[in-house]
């Protein structure tokens, strides 16, 4: 059973960072919609896949589902909510490039907040991929680092924190399904995107695009991270879902046409390569114990 838990959220995981890869290239094709509006309007569908989901599984048993999340599952749609406006603000006012430098710190967060709050020891295999995978993400990155947006980047600081503590606080509890925490998350980022809208200028077109990256791009990412943390410790949780920055310049590559630069491509395969050496490694840790 626990090999199977195992292999579920770890599958979960690399396949959330795969669907929340395509979020770059899916704005690139809109015509002017501006990012609190994409945010509003995605977080519609995102919150109505969850419900759709929390419907389908639990049935008649959904308003149970909604109070077994307790004080934690409201702070979890708390954190997701202010996270998604994090995201968007703190990618209005910084570069891209440093915007996914600072995504991608996320393993370090979660590690601290796995040692800390959940006194989950960190092997040094874990540490040795963690610290491998930043060694990629900053060859990733290195040619476009930027220092001059100040603001966004701390504004976009908390966007990896605020992912730490929600894979925490779902990794704490994994007998508790946390899909109706996620749901109040997109509700929470609605109604703060609506109020910060002064005037709708967002056309038809991107709003077709905005209700389907809430729906499939996000909404599916998020569905398989609420499932894959219950059963993977933060630490390694951020690890896996690195697969978002290696596929981002991809997609872009493939879909718009955009050639990474070779040092994103290095950089990607070194991340790439650490985090199959702690997959591979899990797998025998794994294999050992259920023996």
């Amino acid at each position: 059973m626990k090999y199977n838990n195992q292999t579920l959220g770890t599958l979960a995981l690399l396949f959330a960072g795969v669907f929340l890869s395509f979020g770059g290239t899916l704005i690139q094709y809109m015509d002017s919609a501006t990012a609190i509006e994409i945010t509003t309007f995605r977080s519609i569908t995102f919150s109505l896949i969850m419900l759709l989901y929390i419907l389908v599984k639990f049935k008649r048993k959904t308003p149970q589902a909604f109070k077994a999340i307790g004080k934690s599952g409201i702070l979890i749609g708390f954190i997701i909510g202010i996270s998604n406006i994090c995201y968007v603000f703190g990618m209005s006012n910084t570069s891209v490039a440093n915007g996914g430098f600072i995504l991608s710190t996320g393993p370090l967060f979660a590690a601290l907040a796995s040692y800390f709050f959940l006194k989950k020891k960190i092997s040094l295999k874990t540490l040795i991929a963690i610290g491998g995978s930043m060694f990629g993400v900053g060859v990733m990155f290195s040619g476009g680092i930027q220092a001059s947006h100040a603001i966004g980047n701390l504004i976009m600081l908390l966007v990896p924190i605020c992912f730490a503590f929600q894979l925490t606080l779902i990794n704490r509890s994994p007998e508790i399904d946390f899909m109706p925490a996620t749901f109040l998350g997109g509700i929470v980022a609605f109604l703060i995107g609506f109020s910060f809208i002064g005037e709708y200028t967002i056309n038809n077109h991107d709003l077709m695009i905005a209700l389907f990256i809430g729906a499939f791009q996000v909404g599916i990412g998020f569905i398989l991270i609420t499932i894959g943390s219950r059963y993977i410790p933060p630490h390694r949780a951020a690890l896996f879902i690195l697969t978002e920055p290696i596929l981002t310049p991809i997609w872009a590559w493939v879909f718009l046409g955009h050639q990474p630069p070779a040092i994103e491509l290095i950089g990607g395969l070194i991340i790439f390569l650490f985090v199959v050496f702690r997959l591979i490694d899990q797998f025998f840790e794994v294999e050992n114990k259920t023996q």
